[in-house]
């Protein structure tokens, strides 16, 4: 969802670097990315592995949660581009459409219902709904299980390392839409394609219907 449909992962870095120097610390580059993708318990380990046991994660994560809210409602959500248009063709064509989140419910389908997005999309798949977060397959094993579809006839579209390893371990097939995280050499090869945008997924999709 954020880094993929919704344009945030950089409104949400201001707001996570603005919660930490409220209390004192500093959000270096490399925790931020570490968190990319991932759901809220897991980032609290990784918080509380760089700051200490004591390290109030959860408040912390609240000021964010705060920050980011007051951004929306004062800017509304930007939309990544492309993802209209290919939610619209995908939609007219059919195709049933899941969204895998870390970001966790009611907030996800709040966030998405915003950004006019919810209506394309038969289930969420939250991160507190599932008992591993990405890169655990959990999340996408669940939405193929909703929507009644198998994995390996299935496309997942990731921007994150744990979200391409979580749908590759569920067994689905990933195109990865880079945004703040680049593809590695290693992530590369655990996807189908990795695309500069959203605007290039259909032909990719295309390509593989025809096989």
């Amino acid at each position: 969802m954020d880094g993929l449909m919704l344009d945030t992962e950089s409104i949400a870095k201001a707001c996570w670097e603005r919660a930490f120097a409220e209390g004192g610390h500093e959000l270096t580059p490399d925790l931020f990315l570490a968190m990319i993708g991932r759901n809220k318990r897991d980032c609290f380990g990784l918080l509380r592995g760089a700051f200490g046991p004591d390290f109030d994660a959860e408040a912390t994560y609240a000021r964010c949660g705060v920050l980011y809210e007051e951004h929306v409602a004062a800017h509304g959500t930007p939309l990544m581009p492309g993802v209209l248009e290919l939610l619209g063709d995908l939609s007219a064509l059919g195709v049933p459409l899941a969204v895998a989140t870390s970001t966790r419910n009611p907030v996800a389908r709040q966030r998405l219902e915003k950004a006019g997005l919810l209506p394309f999309f038969q289930t969420v798949v939250a991160g507190n709904e599932v008992a591993q977060g990405k890169p655990a397959p959990d999340i996408y094993l669940e939405a193929v299980r909703r929507l009644g579809v198998e994995a390996a006839r299935s496309f997942a579209l990731e921007d994150s390392h744990a979200g391409v390893r979580a749908a590759h371990a569920a067994g689905l097939k990933v195109i990865m839409v880079p945004d703040l995280l680049p593809a590695t050499e290693e992530i590369a090869k655990l996807t189908h394609r990795v695309v500069p945008s959203l605007r290039d997924v259909r032909a990719v999709l295309d390509e593989a219907a025809r096989r």
